[in-house]
């Protein structure tokens, strides 16, 4: 993937005069292009789920923990949603993780699905494999106990673990807005209008959208990006090609304990709010 940057050096070597601005030198500048091999194998894992869902044999009237089921659909959803009482009271913890690959109808897991396609290969290209998967899985966490902590409401999808990648690609846009130039500041800009946008449809819209699972994976993808994510310096070009080489000045293995003490973190809440519950 190669994208543009506008350099300070001046395209010709005689002084401008004070009128003059001094042109800009435009070079092609080599971004990562990591397969996106994770996005597609999520993508894939969580249209199985749903699939699934549909094949289970339910029986009419059928009850599941104290909840009446009638479809296979809702069958998942008792068995992996995010449900306050069951996490708490009966200490089933894992469904923080499995309502993120959960989702409540074919309209659902088709705009997660799509947003995941066009969103993930994104970040994953530009951020690599495990620093994608580490925002999402941990954002889509985050989500989960933010939820848990705000909303007494159950709740499946990935639209926390969505988040979490949108504010990934909106700190990747910031921290390299002079790489990117206007462009790229143009991109950011629409990005938050687009944020402001689906906060704004979850507070104001239906009561069906866990607006607490969207602002904890926001904040959560956000946090742990900044901290883990990539700050890519050009490096001067060797060549008559002008095509600049890059270099990562946050590897993950000088931050790798962070998203152990993120996690860390997340295991405390739920920790704290299941022995305030019991």
């Amino acid at each position: 993937m190669q994208h543009e940057y506008s350099g300070d050096t001046p395209a010709r070597p005689d002084q401008p005069t004070p009128q003059q601005e001094p042109p800009r030198l435009r070079v092609r500048v080599k971004m990562p292009d990591t397969p996106p091999t994770f996005t597609y194998l999520l993508l894939g894992l969580i249209v199985l789920v749903y699939l699934a869902g549909q094949v289970i044999p339910v029986q009419p009237g059928m009850v599941v923990k104290g909840y009446r089921v009638t479809s296979g659909e809702e069958l998942l959803v008792i068995y992996g949603a995010k449900i306050n009482e069951l996490i708490l009271n009966e200490g089933e913890w894992y469904r923080l993780l499995t309502a993120i690959f959960l989702h409540g109808g074919l309209a659902h897991l088709f705009f997660n699905g799509y947003a995941l396609y066009v969103i993930g290969q994104d970040i994953e290209r530009l951020y690599g494999h495990a620093r994608f998967l580490i925002i999402y899985l941990l954002g889509g966490l985050t989500a989960s106990v933010s939820s848990l902590v705000f909303s007494p409401a159950w709740s499946v999808g990935a639209s926390g673990a969505l988040f979490a990648i949108f504010g990934a690609e909106m700190v990747f846009l910031y921290r390299h807005r002079r790489l990117f130039g206007e462009g790229g500041r143009r991109r950011l800009q629409n990005l938050v209008w687009l944020l402001i946008l689906n906060l704004a449809i979850g507070l104001l819209g239906s009561t069906l959208i866990d607006n607490w699972a969207h602002i904890g994976g926001f904040v959560g993808g956000t946090a742990l990006a900044w901290l883990i994510g990539p700050q890519f310096r050009p490096l001067p070009p060797t060549d008559a090609s002008l095509v600049i080489q890059i270099e990562d000045d946050n590897p993950l293995q000088k931050r790798i304990f962070v998203p152990f003490a993120w996690a860390a973190g997340l295991i405390l809440v739920v920790g704290v709010l299941m022995m305030s519950a019991a």
